[in-house]
């Protein structure tokens, strides 16, 4: 069985040729093309529509994205040999990952306004730069990899302020380190990012947005809701070097220290104190 495990990126997924032309009675309009397009060759992992214009749907997958895409291509094809040669069932593909479970640090973005239209347009906006966020925090310069979880959590809750109902989606980016890497320093990321998120012009009144940092066991307890709990197999993130699960969860026993910082420093050897970046 062919999976996608092993496609050759940045070779493009296509059904057919690309048509340069428009059709009959068709507005011509701009077509991926990466020999006559800078941007379009900059494209990491491009799956091009069929029809016209031809566009590449994933446009919007930069290194974090591709890495997390790729490793589930691949442990999704261990899991289909394992089944093809009977020692595994097809039951087995559709159960939930313990994301939340594989790493320490996270990096947790609440996008939060108080009205379902508000919302709406706050939301659109929040999620299309939130690409450039996680974009910005990995870095061979600082240690960083980033692997965002493509999940976003939406609820109804009240403000603890004044009780008024607020609508929020948090979005969440687990964090691992070089080895060696004390101390990360991820306050201008932030601060770059939301003042590309302030700079919007349709911003209103309690429109809204704050980044956290957090530990394994401060996460709230509705991103475990709709993962299987047995599902707890050590499952190897990537490289042979990656940690289990197992393994992970020793390695935070040993990191419980206090740390008084209320910025947004992210210390590996560390428990850290959850810091709040407001957009406001």
């Amino acid at each position: 069985m062919r999976t996608f495990s092993k496609w050759k990126w940045p070779t493009p997924v296509l059904l057919g040729p690309v048509s340069y032309e428009a059709p009959p009675n068709v507005t011509p309009l701009p077509v991926w093309n990466p020999k006559a397009n800078p941007r379009d060759r900059a494209h990491l992992m491009p799956i091009v529509t069929p029809c016209f214009p031809s566009m590449n749907s994933s446009y919007n997958v930069g290194q974090p994205q591709m890495r997390r895409l790729k490793q589930e291509f691949f442990l999704a094809d261990q899991l289909i040999a394992d089944i093809e040669k009977g020692e595994r069932d097809w039951d087995e593909l559709f159960v939930g990952k313990e994301f939340f479970r594989q790493h320490i640090h996270f990096i947790k973005v609440d996008i939060i306004a108080t009205s379902e239209d508000s919302f709406r347009a706050w939301f659109g906006l929040c999620e299309s730069r939130l690409r450039i966020f996680v974009a910005a925090m990995e870095s061979d310069d600082l240690g960083t990899q980033c692997y965002p979880f493509a999940k976003c959590f939406r609820r109804i809750e009240e403000d603890d302020d004044d009780g008024e109902e607020r609508h929020v989606a948090s979005f969440f980016v687990a964090l691992r380190f070089d080895e060696g890497v004390e101390d990360i320093d991820l306050k201008p990321n932030a601060e770059e990012f939301l003042y590309k998120i302030n700079s919007w012009e349709g911003r209103q009144q309690g429109m809204d947005l704050m980044i956290d940092c957090l530990v394994q066991n401060e996460l709230p307890s509705f991103v475990f809701d709709d993962v299987d709990v047995d599902n707890t197999d050590g499952v190897l993130l990537g490289d042979e070097d990656d940690m289990s699960i197992s393994d992970l969860d020793d390695e935070y026993d040993k990191e419980r220290k206090d740390d008084d910082s209320d910025d947004l420093h992210l210390s590996p050897s560390k428990k850290h104190k959850p810091a709040t970046c407001n957009a406001g």
